[in-house]
C-alpha cells in the first residue's frame, strides 16, 4: 500500500512539473509572459518570417489581431491583439472586459520564438442603450491588478489569458509548418497560338 501511495505521489508531481512547463512566467520587467521556441530543422529564416507573415495578417480578423511591425532585415514581427472575457451572473453571461496583448515573432534558421505579453484588462461597463462597452480611459495592466479587481477574477482572467496564449501559439505552430500557409504567386500561363506552326 506505501508503495503504491509512493508511486502516486511521485506521478502527480510529474505531471504538475510537465503542466507548469506550459504556463504563464514573469519576464524581466516583472511582466506576465507566455514564451515558446519552437525548433523547425531544414527550413531557412526566410521561410519561416513569410510564413509568420502570412499568420499576422491572415490568422484572425484585424479586430483580434494586427500586425504593428515586420522587420525582414532582423526577423522580428510583432502584433497587437485582444479577446473578450465574460462573467457568469446567476444563468446570464455579460462581457465583463477585454484583455489587450502584444505578440512577438523572431525567426533564425532551422528555429523560432515568440512571446505572447503587456496583458492590459479593460473593464466594460452598461451604457444606457444596455450594451457593453469599454469604461473610458482605464486600463489595468494584470501585473498590477491586485487590490484594483477581485481575487477570484484575477485569477480566472489569468487562466483565460494562458488559454488564449496557447490557442494562439497553436495557431501560429500550424501556420509555420504548413507549406500552403504562404501566398499562392501568380504564374503566368504560357499561351499556345494554333494559328502559328
Amino acid at each position: 500500500m506505501k508503495n503504491i501511495l509512493i508511486a502516486f505521489i511521485c506521478i502527480l508531481f510529474a505531471k504538475t512539473a510537465v503542466a507548469q512547463k506550459d504556463s504563464l512566467s514573469l519576464d524581466e520587467n516583472d511582466k506576465y509572459i507566455y514564451y515558446q521556441t519552437v525548433s523547425q530543422p531544414g527550413l531557412s529564416a526566410d521561410t519561416l518570417y513569410n510564413r509568420g507573415l502570412y499568420f499576422m495578417k491572415t490568422a484572425y480578423p484585424k479586430s483580434k489581431l494586427t500586425l504593428v511591425t515586420a522587420d525582414k532585415a532582423q526577423g522580428v514581427l510583432t502584433g497587437k491583439g485582444s479577446f473578450l472575457v465574460s462573467k457568469k451572473a446567476f444563468i446570464a453571461t455579460h462581457e465583463d472586459g477585454a484583455i489587450n496583448y502584444t505578440v512577438r515573432v523572431e525567426v533564425k534558421d532551422s528555429k523560432y520564438r515568440y512571446w505572447f505579453t503587456d496583458f492590459v484588462y479593460v473593464p466594460y461597463q452598461r451604457n444606457r442603450y444596455n450594451v457593453y462597452e469599454p469604461v473610458p480611459g482605464i486600463t489595468i495592466p494584470m501585473e498590477k491588478a491586485k487590490g484594483k479587481i477581485d481575487k477570484s477574477d484575477i485569477d480566472e482572467y489569468l487562466n483565460k489569458i494562458l488559454l488564449n496564449s496557447r490557442q494562439g501559439g497553436g495557431a501560429l505552430k500550424a501556420y509555420m509548418l504548413k507549406t500552403s500557409a504562404l501566398p499562392k504567386e501568380n504564374k503566368k500561363i504560357k499561351r499556345i497560338s494554333t494559328k502559328e506552326w
